[in-house]
């Protein structure tokens, strides 16, 4: 009995922090990608730099997702991961398509995914019911 016991309680114990350390990761990570998007969206707003430099910081914000994807994919669902990478790549296509000013309601849609990604992955009593 007292075996069952300890061994329950480390289970339990791993569960709990394995829970802390991907909920810290996927914060971290999303508030990275989540603040170098609303970089760009000021700069767009702005009209800051020219639309080159736009597709050079989206290239780079993409890469960096994509880095991470692998990592989050472990834990997260792959369908909103998917939808964030869809996005950044609408994002791309309407810069280098020239509609700098139409791709700030891509990234608003991109910043809204990532948030709703982070909410999920919190841990609370609404995710837990």
């Amino acid at each position: 009995m007292k075996r069952e016991l300890i061994i329950t309680t480390i289970i339990v114990i791993v569960i709990i922090i394995a829970g802390i350390a991907t909920q810290n990761n996927t914060k971290k990570t999303i508030g990275k990608v989540n603040d170098m998007l609303q970089n760009v969206k000021q700069e767009i707003i702005l009209d800051e730099k020219e639309q080159s430099e736009y597709t050079e910081n989206i290239d780079n914000i993409y890469n960096q997702w994509m880095e991470s994807d692998k990592t989050l994919s472990i834990y997260l669902e792959h369908n909103e991961l998917e939808k964030v990478t869809t996005e950044l790549r609408e994002i791309k296509g309407s810069l280098e398509g020239g509609q700098i000013k139409e791709s700030v309601s891509h990234i608003e849609t991109c910043i809204a995914t990532l948030e709703h990604i982070e909410e999920k992955q919190a841990f609370n009593i609404k995710n837990i019911f």
